[in-house]
């Protein structure tokens, strides 16, 4: 069980404000300040600084928070395992790419074992990456950008970024240009998401933004969007195995703008997230 001062460094490290930490952890504001001083002197650093009235974390603060994120995914296993179970349970997160186009054969196959239970949270990379911290998942398997100082991971495979629209559309196929990209429609996921993210900084890099298109709309769903795509002549742009997905969609290229993507394994804790990552990816 980790010391209860560890708890009170955590919810203040995420809400960074003393008073805020007293009132969700039910304490006065002095217990909170009373915690911190604690580990601070036990540590020999300082962990939080005021910079005027802003309070900001220091680079130790840091480390230590991935260092207990680390020993609190330690210890959830390690409860877990005090069960006797004859099942293997995992829980999973996976950015919607991933989890709807990706790895759908994998986790067929792990589900078909009667001993095999699964927890499958697909939701975007900010919401999955605050659940590995709170130990609410083993692993997470993440496309694109992440913080990559606060987080274990290794790869799990790189993937094409490229434009999606319709069979009939007159991209399709072809190679144009960015300039004729903007006179279009275009779809995209919603603020924070992997694909998002990488779209948006693969503009940046050329000196434009998505207000650059003629018009922009943005769908939390891609089963959404392939519709979109699909139907309303619009265009996107996704992984590979997202343009295959569908019959009635395709590809283009946009020239001087070849993007690939990294899909990661994320965890907090390295030797337990290999053992559970290898009971699905062999």
């Amino acid at each position: 069980m980790l010391d209860y001062r560890v708890n009170t460094f955590l919810t203040l490290y995420e809400e960074m404000n003393y008073h805020k930490t007293a009132e969700k952890l039910n304490m006065t504001q002095p217990g909170v300040t009373q915690h911190i001083r604690v580990l601070e002197q036990y540590y020999g650093v300082k962990l939080f600084v005021y910079d005027g009235r802003t309070l900001s974390r220091t680079k130790y603060a840091d480390h230590l928070k991935r260092y207990f994120d680390s020993v609190r995914s330690e210890e959830t296993h390690l409860r877990g395992s005090f069960v006797p179970k004859d099942t293997i349970h995992l829980a999973v997160g996976a950015t919607k790419t991933i989890g709807e186009y990706v790895v759908v054969p994998e986790i067929r196959a792990f589900v078909k074992s009667p001993n095999h239970t699964l927890d499958l949270t697909i939701d975007n990379t900010a919401n999955l990456l605050q659940m590995l911290e709170q130990s609410k998942l083993d692993f997470a398997v993440i496309e694109g950008v992440f913080d990559k100082s606060r987080y274990g991971y290794h790869l799990y495979k790189k993937e094409t970024f490229v434009g999606v629209c319709a069979k009939t559309h007159p991209f399709a196929n072809k190679t144009v240009t960015l300039e004729d990209v903007f006179e279009e429609d275009i779809v995209v996921r919603e603020p924070f998401s992997g694909t998002r993210k990488l779209l948006e900084q693969a503009i940046a890099d050329r000196g434009f933004s998505l207000e650059n298109f003629r018009r922009c709309s943005s769908v939390s769903h891609f089963s959404m969007i392939c519709d979109l795509v699909a139907n309303q002549n619009m265009i996107t742009f996704a992984y590979t195995p997202v343009a295959k997905s569908r019959e009635d969609l395709t590809t283009f290229t946009v020239s001087d703008m070849h993007i690939s993507g990294e899909f990661n394994f994320v965890y907090c804790n390295e030797r337990i997230a290999r053992e559970k990552i290898s009971k699905i990816f062999e």
